[in-house]
């Protein structure tokens, strides 16, 4: 039998292996075509992206993580639903933005759809650097 998909699909066991392959494959990416300089990952606080040690460190709550250290390094936590903070922390170093559409661990807070909307204008304009995409 051909295989004619598994070049583009990684199987997995749980959202947090996945969002931790997300994660990594973003960094991977970044690091193969713009250099070791663009892995910075910005995320949300009170997030919950799963219970590996690099999700644990991206979902921004303390008491998920702070046993572990050292942490991760290269995350930017940031106040959920505040597309001004997320303006203004996106760099040229930054290869990923991770964020849930309901917090749920957090106190089941969902997204402003306008923030959601937003973040979505913010990452895929044209008029931004495109190495920051």
């Amino acid at each position: 039998m051909q295989s004619t998909f598994a070049d583009k699909v990684f199987f997995c066991n749980s959202g947090a292996e996945a969002n931790e392959a997300a994660l990594k494959l973003a960094r991977k990416y970044a690091h193969d075509k713009f250099g070791g300089e663009k892995s910075e990952i910005i995320a949300f606080n009170h997030a919950f992206h799963g219970r590996t040690l690099f999700t644990v460190s991206v979902g921004g709550q303390p008491k998920y993580s702070s046993d572990y250290a050292p942490l991760p390094q290269g995350i930017t936590h940031l106040p959920y639903n505040d597309i001004e903070a997320v303006t203004a922390a996106i760099s040229s170093r930054t290869c990923a933005v991770i964020v849930e559409p309901i917090i749920g661990e957090g106190g089941v807070i969902p997204a402003d759809p306008a923030f959601l909307q937003a973040l979505r204008t913010l990452l895929r304009s044209p008029s931004r650097d495109p190495d920051i995409r």
